[in-house]
């Protein structure tokens, strides 16, 4: 069987984290600690877990929380060396109101929080000995004691410790309990380093180029074999976040889609000899990044100096262009913002000469509420004028572009971009169309929210999310409804047989997606809460991976993916959308750009109706060319395209009112911050055009 694939939840939210993001098993060490883990998980024994920092000890954590009795209860991470000594016995043992300044109200613990569940105290030999000696009695009574009380609480908690030093040692310079020491040694999972787990290192490198290139929606470059023995031949002295940060950064300034061996950035840094006792303090000598950032934006504050947001943001922003080679597409990707925002910023701090505002021509980065928006695009497409005459200070070079954005696993705009017949008719008005490729729908419309994106199809969810974070998009026109053409799906040797067994079973779907709402219906439909199921969000190509290693018990995703999984696997369809959900495609604008120019919309609108006319008429040369570019097979695509036949409308009263029912079931679960309304966002073009739908 697949060795698993383990990631922290929502692994691309944690740019900025010191940890490891994910764990592989597949060097043969690494199999026989998965052998153990598994043995050790259903039991409720106390388990110390160690290993130098950065080989994955919470992710290991989580995944022996997930294979025990206790894994519908809450998990609970702690790390005990990123709280103050004043701060952190409160934090693990709770208070009553009054307790101490400050304390207004009462306030639960971690332990209360975990109750029932699993409690993960990482960097324990960081705890102070005071407070060694009140997580012993913890251990011992099985109950807590707020601050301010004299009541204990009883508390059903399992315990997993995580360490990157030698408590041995420390135990033996008295910076940590012995007794405690050996009320966490009831079983060990030791983590080696990843030098000492070769097999793993080009799995991980080969996830890690995956991510980054699905955050930007691009395909991964290819990994050099002199690049791979590099890696292999690397020490890793920070591990597996090491590990990532040289392949982000690999990913960043390689050309021509190939990662050579000096794209990697290794550093000259040596593993230690061995774990070093903490000292007196409990903190490690050498601070992580973050915790030295910390440290000097705490000595910045102390300073009281004005405008720190605009001074530390400047520093930001130049330390990374330069460290891309003064390359704006680049230091955006770096930063996760759009090139728009970098290009402004270097302007405003003097890196770039010339000002956004004074430009005339529709640039690439002119303002986004100018006549046409050629910025840059996550994925092929325009990328915008050439870095080195920005830093002459001559005009950058006007490209008058009108950026679609699509899914790679959206049909008719796939169909769209390969038979080349929009950017045809655009090109006969003097306009070019720059291809930006997105995982789903959700990504698309944040890339509209951040003016990257002028144009783009999208499902049911996503324009709701946008909405409700008040993002400046409308509804121009919607496809038929596909029901059928979506679905929660299980393994065909599943146990589970209706969607009252997901209750307690890990999802994978693309947030926000029209999936997303299939699955709020479907559970609705069987009276289990969504909160009752553990959600993995993953877009559809790593959910693909995780759903086939079974690291999943289920999948809710759309056509084609859906009959080309269905086909290769024999998975199951457990609930699609007939009677739950409408599966409607929605063409949506940036509202500056429609309003601006209607014209191209018609242009838009037009043509692509005529290739969904054209793929209704031509199934089996539709599925032969989208077969080229997806490496799906023909048959799935047919199968998939005659399941759902296009036919562009424009929106209707019942078509608004089913968006509005997706809206306010989000509003329900708190998926969205406010109330929205969505006939407010439908498109009413300028006198003198008619939309095409």
């Amino acid at each position: 069987m697949t060795s698993p694939l383990l990631t922290l939840p929502n692994p691309g939210a944690l740019a900025m984290t010191v940890r490891a993001k994910a764990v592989v098993f597949e060097d043969e060490r690494s199999r026989v600690l998965l052998d153990r883990i598994r043995q050790l998980a259903p039991s409720d024994a106390t388990l110390l877990v160690t290993g130098e920092t950065g080989t994955g000890k919470e992710i290991v954590a989580r995944h022996i929380h997930e294979m025990s009795h206790r894994a519908r209860r809450p998990f609970v991470a702690v790390n005990c060396g990123a709280w103050s000594e004043s701060l952190v016995e409160s934090e693990l043992f709770g208070h009553e109101k009054g307790a101490f300044t400050g304390a207004t109200t009462a306030k639960a613990g971690w332990f209360e929080s975990a109750d029932g569940g699993t409690l993960f105290l990482d960097e324990v030999g960081d705890l102070p000995l005071q407070l060694q000696v009140k997580l012993l009695r913890v251990l011992q009574e099985r109950e807590v004691v707020r601050l301010g009380s004299r009541q204990p609480i009883p508390i059903d908690v399992r315990l997993i410790a995580a360490t990157n030093v030698d408590l041995e040692a420390a135990v033996a310079a008295r910076r940590f309990r012995e007794d405690l020491f050996y009320r966490l040694n009831v079983a060990t999972v030791a983590l080696l380093p990843l030098r000492e787990r070769p097999g793993d290192i080009q799995p991980l490198a080969r996830y890690f180029l995956s991510v980054h290139a699905g955050r930007v929606g691009v395909a991964a470059p290819e990994i050099t074999r002199e690049a791979t023995e590099r890696l292999l031949e690397h020490p890793w002295p920070g591990n597996i976040r090491e590990l990532e940060n040289a392949i982000h950064h690999a990913f960043l300034v390689c050309k021509g889609h190939r990662i050579t061996p000096a794209d990697l950035r290794l550093t000259a840094l040596q593993p230690k000899a061995g774990s070093v006792p903490p000292p007196p303090s409990g903190r490690a000598v050498a601070e992580p990044p973050i915790a030295q950032l910390e440290s000097a934006l705490l000595a910045l504050f102390e300073q009281n100096r004005p405008d720190l947001h605009e001074h530390i943001e400047e520093v930001l922003m130049r330390t990374a262009y330069r460290y891309c080679n003064r390359n704006q597409l680049q230091t955006a990707r770096l930063l996760g913002i759009s090139r728009n925002i970098v290009r402004a910023r270097l302007i405003q701090f003097g890196e770039l000469a010339g000002s956004p505002r004074a430009r005339s021509g529709g640039g690439a980065d002119a303002p986004e509420s100018g006549p046409i928006s050629s910025g840059p695009c996550r994925g092929e497409g325009v990328e915008g004028e050439d870095d080195e005459e920005g830093r002459r200070g001559g005009a950058p070079r006007a490209v008058r572009a009108v950026r679609i954005g699509c899914s790679k696993f959206g049909l008719l705009m796939m169909l769209v971009k390969l038979k080349g017949s929009l950017d045809r008719a655009m090109a006969e008005r003097g306009v070019k169309v720059a291809w930006c490729e997105f995982p789903g729908g959700t990504q698309l419309v944040e890339a509209l929210r951040a003016s990257e994106v002028d144009l783009g199809l999208v499902g049911e969810g996503p324009p709701i999310l946008a909405l409700s974070a008040h993002a400046p998009i409308v509804y121009l026109a919607a496809e038929p409804p596909a029901p059928e053409g979506e679905a929660i799906i299980v393994h065909k040797d599943s146990p589970i047989r209706s969607v009252a067994d997901l209750k307690g079973k890990t999802v994978a779907l693309n947030r926000g997606s029209n999936v997303d709402y299939l699955l709020m219906r479907a559970l609705e439909e069987a009276n289990v809460r969504y909160e009752d199921v553990n959600l993995s969000f993953i877009p559809p190509s790593g959910a693909r991976a995780a759903f086939e290693s079974r690291e999943v018990d289920a999948w809710a995703i759309w056509n084609p993916v859906l009959s080309s999984v269905k086909d290769a696997t024999g998975a199951r369809v457990l609930r699609d959308g007939k009677g739950l959900a409408m599966n409607t495609a929605f063409y949506v604008g940036a509202r500056g750009f429609a309003d601006e120019n209607p014209e191209l919309v018609q242009v838009f609108l037009s043509e692509v109706k005529a290739v969904g006319h054209w793929a209704n008429e031509h199934t089996a040369e539709a599925a032969e060319l989208l077969a080229s570019h997806h490496g799906m097979a023909k048959p799935a695509l047919c199968a998939a395209l005659q399941r759902r036949k296009f036919g562009m409308k424009a929106l209707d009263a019942e078509l608004v009112a089913s968006q509005q029912e997706v809206a306010d079931t989000f509003l329900k679960l708190r998926l969205i911050p406010r109330a929205i309304r969505v006939a407010e966002a439908q498109w009413a073009p300028p006198g003198g055009y008619a939309r095409s739908a």
